[in-house]
């Protein structure tokens, strides 16, 4: 563990972001493996080494902690407090549990190699708006949709301290993306309009939440080389509403997932075969380095419309 957070702050620019993701990637798939309520001991090893790296950056985080199955887990929070309105609050979180089974490189150590990257970088910014990390416990099935999703457990709390919530961002599944990429769509209509190639990252999310998608989109592309498309859809096609998102839409906050479409782009989705060396961490990479500019400009701006 120690090995990966010495080597964490190596490198400069944008090479830094790709070489530190997969080192985040290697210590969550490779070094610690699948991190489920089944083995829990894996689930407390990861949320001590993304507390290890929130540190690393200066911020100490704080635990939110509940209870599972009789066991205790744990959702865990950085925040960056605003300068200007510190009231006004962005939520950028990423699950780090996995299914069983699976060493969860793609599903969700992109994720959470994502959340530490700009968190190391948007420490170094000033914002007029607070930004809250979060790293969330117990997304996946059969957690997923109840209660004790970690991400409910969140939002329910802050639904009870009555926090203004601009926006959730949701990073789940940003790993798989080439030109080489196969990519597949649930509908026809999505078939006609969207990319052949997987290529891409979309933003995803229900009906109710289009204003906010069309409105990171618009944002994105301006600082991004990669391209993003919207996906609306309503929840009776699968995948809209599968992450951490949800929780957050159901307590009345606008929320968004940014992804790379996951099982309709990566056929090693919830398997043994989701290992570090599948993904492309210069798309990766890149990635991160266009949500920095993105989250930089909205923690900056006007309110984000929703």
């Amino acid at each position: 563990m120690r090995l990966f957070l010495k080597l964490y702050d190596t490198f400069t620019g944008r090479d830094k972001i790709v070489v530190n993701c997969r080192h985040i990637v290697r210590a969550l798939s490779d070094y610690i493996g699948e991190r489920s309520l089944r083995l829990n001991e894996n689930l407390e090893r990861a949320a001590e080494f993304i507390e290890s790296a929130f540190a690393l950056h200066g911020t100490i985080p704080d635990k939110e902690k509940f209870k599972a199955e009789g066991r205790n887990v744990a959702n865990v929070i950085a925040e960056l407090p605003g300068k200007k309105n510190p009231e006004k609050i962005i939520i950028i979180g990423a699950h780090y549990d996995t299914v069983e089974g699976s060493p969860g490189a793609n599903d969700n150590g992109s994720g959470i190699a994502a959340l530490l990257e700009l968190h190391r970088l948007l420490k170094k910014e000033t914002h007029k708006k607070t930004i809250r990390f979060v790293a969330f416990a117990l997304e996946e099935p059969p957690f997923f949709g109840t209660e004790l999703m970690g991400s409910f457990q969140h939002a329910k709390n802050c639904k009870k301290r009555k926090e203004d919530i601009e926006l959730m961002l949701c990073l789940d599944m940003l790993g798989i993306g080439s030109r080489f990429a196969k990519q597949n769509y649930p509908v026809e209509d999505m078939k006609r309009n969207y990319p052949k190639k997987g290529n891409y990252l979309a933003v995803a999310t229900l009906p109710s939440q289009s204003k906010t998608a069309f409105y990171f989109k618009k944002y994105f592309n301006r600082n991004s080389f990669i391209k993003m498309f919207e996906m609306i859809a309503p929840a009776s096609v699968p995948g809209i509403d599968y992450s951490d998102h949800s929780s957050f839409i159901k307590q009345g906050y606008p929320a968004i997932m940014v992804t790379d479409t996951g099982f309709y782009r990566n056929p090693r989705y919830h398997t043994s075969e989701d290992i570090s060396s599948t993904l492309n961490y210069r798309f990766l990479g890149y990635t991160v380095y266009s949500l920095y500019k993105t989250i930089k400009d909205l923690a900056s701006g006007r309110k984000i419309p929703n």
